[in-house]
C-alpha cells in the first residue's frame, strides 16, 4: 500500500493499539513494560507512527522497558533502521527508556535488521532471545 492509503492506515494504527492487523501494544504491569507483538510486516509509515505512539506511552505510564515479540517481523527498511537508531532512540531514551528485549524474528532479514539496530546504537541495553518468555524474564529481572 502506498500514498494516501498508506498514510490513512498509518494514522489509524495508533488509534487501536491492542487490536489492529499490524501489531498489538499492551502494558505488562508485571514486568513492567510495553509489549509490542508484531503480526505482519509494517510499512514505513506504520512503523514510524507506531514508534511515535510508543514514545507517548513511555511518558504516560512512566515505563522504562519495551518487550518485542518480533517473530513475524520480516524486514525493516534500511532508512527506517537509521531513523530508529538516530531519531527515535534518542527521543525514547529521553522519554525514560532504559532496556529493550525481544524474541528474534523468524525471517533472516528481520533478524539482520534487529541485529543491525542493536549494533548501531549505544544508548541503551538491548537483547534478543530465541524464546519470548526468555526475553520477558530477562526484562523483568533486569534492574535499571
Amino acid at each position: 500500500m502506498t500514498g494516501v492509503g498508506e498514510a490513512v492506515e498509518a494514522r489509524e494504527l495508533p488509534l487501536d493499539l491492542e487490536n489492529n492487523p499490524v501489531c498489538s501494544v499492551l502494558l505488562d504491569a508485571d514486568v513492567p513494560c510495553l509489549t509490542v507483538v508484531w503480526k505482519r510486516q509494517a510499512t514505513s509509515a506504520q512503523l514510524r507512527a507506531l514508534h511515535e505512539r510508543l514514545l507517548e506511552l513511555l511518558r504516560k505510564h512512566k515505563i522504562n522497558k519495551i518487550l518485542g515479540e518480533d517473530t513475524a517481523l520480516a524486514y525493516i527498511e534500511p532508512e527506517d533502521q537509521a531513523w530508529i537508531v538516530h531519531d527515535w532512540m534518542p527521543r525514547a531514551v529521553a522519554a525514560g527508556l532504559k532496556l529493550a528485549a525481544s524474541k528474534s524474528p523468524e525471517a533472516y532479514f528481520g533478524r539482520l535488521a534487529v541485529e543491525t539496530i542493536k549494533a548501531s546504537q549505544s544508548l541503551l541495553a538491548i537483547r534478543s532471545f530465541d524464546r519470548f518468555e526468555e526475553a520477558r524474564r530477562w526484562l523483568k529481572n533486569a534492574r535499571v
